[in-house]
């Protein structure tokens, strides 16, 4: 019997998948992953991003506005 690793390195992946055929990569490939829940720093820092995205949408908005006048 085969003792089988706890933990594959990402050399072992990449052998993996280098050696599978062209329809056994694709099916490899389609395997979806759920999404990760996350917790407050990391929603608090996701909600900074999007406030800021919002800002500069607006910044670079007047900028085009006050240049085209």
């Amino acid at each position: 019997m085969t003792k089988v690793p706890e933990h594959i390195s990402d050399a072992d992946a990449g052998f993996v998948l280098s050696t599978l055929e062209p329809d056994q990569l694709a099916v490899a490939k389609n395997v979806s992953v759920p999404r990760r829940k996350l917790r407050g720093p990391e929603l608090a820092i996701l909600w900074a991003l999007r406030l800021y995205l919002l800002f500069m949408m607006a910044v670079v908005f007047w900028q085009a506005w006050t240049a085209a006048r």
